[in-house]
């Protein structure tokens, strides 16, 4: 039943935006102030506490009508199916309570204004021609950031882990004034913990929600840490779409006067560039790859390599379940397609 009212209530744009601002908006960022007093991450426990409940509550129920068909052996009056059953209902409706509470605080997003709508900024179809000097400008914006952060001896970005998520803190102040419905509370983001097993799993961060936290994978290449935080806050400010949230990441990242955010920003611009490019003519991608400096190239490639070893089935399988889990938000393939992404940026940087 409220799986059906929230979907009739996503038919109505006007008030699924007066929903978000007047009701989800309040409590996310209610809950997010009181989890950003904690030093760890409300979100990865409640994670972890499900899991453990999960198993529990599964090994419990093998075991209940493991009993039961014993019992049921011996001549007594036991029906293990049917306590199966039970026990599966109460997780199917356990299952659809969470799953409810997500529409409600975070699904519903995807049926309301998107950033594009919200700020004025509508991405446009670019030429070739363009895409080739977007990818330039990136590549530029990257040989030129590349001195001014730290670097170990192979000459791979290694960043300063223990004040980025403190500097982070009011760097999307900078595009208030041009975007004012960026202008909202925000909440400083967090490293998860579990770091290693959200690259298992193929994520570089998650916003959550129920507490309102916006949470980073520092296990990840340092090089991008920075933009996937930006990325993080984009969503406390209610853009759910993954296109968009890159694109303020870099938009942010480069506004600001922090080198670490500016260079993190130009790489995560010029990837997606690039990848643009690659895929639309593949002899003027490597005309811009050749004017990439080595510290750059460093990057890139310990960023590729990072990821390629956690290809597996399971990271497949993750990838095919968030995908089809987006879905039913109508958000097609969330986790690949970031097209949106360049025509966005083509939009603000180009003449």
């Amino acid at each position: 039943m409220i799986l059906l009212l929230l979907r009739l209530l996503c038919t109505d744009k006007s008030l699924v935006n007066w929903v978000i601002d007047n009701v989800t908006t309040p409590v996310k960022h209610s809950f997010a102030r009181l989890c950003s007093c904690l030093p760890f991450s409300m979100a990865e426990l409640v994670w972890a506490a499900a899991v453990v409940g999960i198993l529990s509550f599964t090994l419990r129920s093998l075991w209940v009508v493991g009993k039961s068909l014993i019992h049921r052996l011996r001549g007594r009056r036991t029906h293990p199916l049917r306590r199966l059953l039970r026990r599966g209902l109460a997780m199917l409706s356990a299952g659809l309570f969470i799953y409810s509470g997500y529409t409600l605080t975070w699904g519903i997003n995807y049926y309301g204004d998107t950033f594009s709508e919200m700020s004025g900024l509508e991405g446009r179809e670019i030429t070739v021609s363009e895409l080739y000097d977007l990818a330039c400008l990136f590549a530029e914006y990257c040989n030129d950031l590349s001195d001014g952060v730290l670097r170990d001896d192979e000459g791979v970005y290694v960043g300063d882990s223990e004040t980025l998520f403190q500097r982070s803190s009011g760097l999307y102040e900078v595009l208030y004034d041009e975007f004012p419905c960026l202008d909202l509370e925000e909440a400083q983001a967090k490293p998860m913990f579990f770091s290693r097993l959200m690259s298992w799993l193929g994520f570089t961060g998650f916003y959550f929600p129920f507490t309102g936290e916006s949470m980073v994978n520092v296990d990840a290449p340092a090089a991008l840490v920075p933009a996937t935080i930006l990325h993080e806050l984009a969503h406390q400010r209610n853009v759910a779409q993954e296109s968009e949230c890159n694109f303020l990441a870099i938009v942010v990242g480069l506004s600001s006067n922090d080198a670490e955010f500016q260079y993190s920003a130009a790489l995560m611009g010029y990837i997606h560039v690039g990848n643009a490019l690659y895929s639309a003519d593949r002899e003027l991608w490597r005309e811009v790859r050749a004017t990439v400096n080595e510290q750059v190239l460093a990057d890139l490639t310990f960023n590729n390599n990072y990821w390629a070893q956690f290809e597996s089935p399971a990271s497949e399988a993750a990838e095919a379940v968030y995908s089809s889990f987006a879905s039913s938000y109508g958000q097609e393939d969330i986790m690949k397609s970031y097209g949106a992404c360049v025509d966005l940026l083509a939009a603000y940087y180009l003449p």
